[in-house]
């Protein structure tokens, strides 16, 4: 057994130190130093410049105060037999010209309600955003957008049910 490890830890060391070091220290760049170069030109959407990474987040036109405003005044509420809070969750793209696309439901609760379909609505709606940017530069970026909103139910009066407990008289 002690030979067995010996054996191991002579190999650990002779593959650990000979490893090859004389490779040339000038083709070794640094990786931060080096900037990713973005087309100015570009306004369609290609897929492989949008950023999940940038230095400022896109905002939407007034800012996002103004935007929970106006998604809370823009929803329509569907009718609900009980009070329940909707969540959905929505990803889309603001393209560099900040325009709003590729919008897609990630997760919506409860499912049954259509609530993905009026975030979509809502967003379509909303207007162009200020693009993120990167390096001083106009990009596309992703934006994952949360939305709870309580759903309360619809007060629907029913028709009164009069019950009929008096007996006609006959004179």
């Amino acid at each position: 057994m002690k030979n067995i490890f010996k054996i191991l830890l002579f190999l650990n060391l002779a593959v650990g130190f000979g490893q090859n070091n004389d490779a040339p220290k000038e083709d070794a760049i640094l990786i931060k130093d080096k900037k990713p170069t973005i087309a100015k030109d570009s306004t369609q959407n290609n897929y492989n410049l949008i950023f999940t990474s940038v230095d400022n987040i896109a905002i939407p036109p007034g800012g996002m105060n103004e935007f929970r405003k106006y998604v809370g005044q823009s929803f329509r509420l569907p009718e609900v037999n009980k009070t329940t809070i909707g969540k959905v969750t929505t990803k889309f793209t603001v393209c560099n010209d900040g325009s709003i696309c590729d919008i897609q439901v990630i997760n919506e609760s409860p499912a049954d309600l259509g609530l993905g379909d009026e975030v979509k609505r809502i967003l379509n709606k909303s207007g162009n955003w200020k693009p993120a940017q990167k390096n001083e530069t106009a990009v596309s970026s992703y934006y994952t957008l949360p939305i709870a909103i309580q759903i309360t139910s619809s007060d629907i009066p029913q028709p009164a049910v009069k019950e009929n407990n008096s007996t006609s008289k006959k004179d």
